[in-house]
């Protein structure tokens, strides 16, 4: 999923949900963009390469099939433990139960888990 797709499904769901809290709304989006940064810091370390264009290029190329030739290496999913659902959100939604500070924040990372989850079969 694209950030900007992140980025707009997070804003518009904080201003549905907390209409008159812009705090609210700035941890909802601010929660379900931010987690992505999971993705360029695993980068990083497997390539030494602190270029975000050189993430995004080899994103891009990562989720292409080997042609004839190819001889960049594949480092394998960029995702984190965060990316997994069953691991952050239960523990996240007990917090949130407890303290309503957590809530816009539980909001924002499970849209953007489910957004997620939901497109990638679609796409493979």
């Amino acid at each position: 999923m694209r950030f900007r797709t992140h980025l707009i499904s997070s804003l518009a769901t904080g201003i549905m949900l907390y209409p008159r809290q812009p705090t609210a709304i700035a941890a909802v989006t601010l929660a379900g963009t931010l987690i992505d940064l999971d993705h360029l810091l695993i980068y990083v370390f497997q390539t030494g390469d602190w270029s975000l264009v050189g993430a995004l290029r080899y994103s891009r190329y990562r989720n292409r099939q080997a042609g004839r030739g190819a001889h960049r290496p594949r480092y394998g999913s960029l995702r984190a433990w965060v990316h997994r659902p069953e691991l952050l959100l239960p523990p996240l939604w007990a917090l949130a139960a407890r303290y309503a500070l957590f809530r816009p924040i539980a909001v924002g990372l499970s849209l953007h888990l489910l957004r997620d989850h939901l497109e990638a079969p679609l796409r493979f």
